[in-house]
């Protein structure tokens, strides 16, 4: 569900607060069967907040040696060469590129970088508000893992990945 978001956020840049924020994927079998939640952990990144929501901006790194989901085999997989390869990407990279408002709230396109690769995505802002000092933002998508660059596994894992980032900036 999205929002179209309304908010007093005081406009500047914030850092995200790695320990508190959280970025989680939702991958699905090709056939639909069991969904496969996972978390990746953030590196770091900033949200900066415009007087005007559309020239605000946001960016942001995950630790791709951090895929953590309930299979060990599975984790040791998604970070190895066939899919994230970390030892030699160990960064997954987000930056926006524009900001504008959808037809069901404000949207944040940009570059994600996987593998080297570039591919663009869009974020739908789903809740934006203070929280304490500093900001609370909760923002999710769709990625094509594919035209992200992880093109391995296309027999037994769908193309799209959810990905929900829950984030505290300050």
């Amino acid at each position: 569900m999205t929002t179209n978001v309304q908010t007093t956020l005081r406009p500047g840049t914030y850092t995200i607060d790695t320990a508190r924020s959280t970025c989680r994927l939702t991958a699905t079998h090709v056939f639909g069967l069991k969904p496969v939640a996972a978390t990746v952990a953030l590196r770091g990144g900033t949200v900066t907040v415009a007087a005007d929501p559309a020239a605000s901006s946001a960016s942001a790194e995950l630790d791709a040696a951090t895929f953590h989901s309930d299979d060990q085999r599975r984790n040791r997989d998604i970070t190895g060469p066939k899919f994230f390869d970390a030892a030699h990407h160990p960064v997954i990279a987000f930056r926006s590129t524009r900001c504008h408002q959808g037809p069901d709230g404000w949207r944040l396109t940009g570059v994600l970088r996987v593998r080297g690769h570039d591919s663009e995505v869009t974020l739908t802002l789903e809740s934006a508000g203070p929280a304490g000092p500093g900001c609370h933002f909760v923002a999710s998508g769709v990625i094509d893992r594919v035209a992200a660059g992880v093109a391995t596994g296309r027999a037994i894992i769908a193309r799209p990945v959810k990905i929900t980032l829950d984030l505290y900036a300050g």
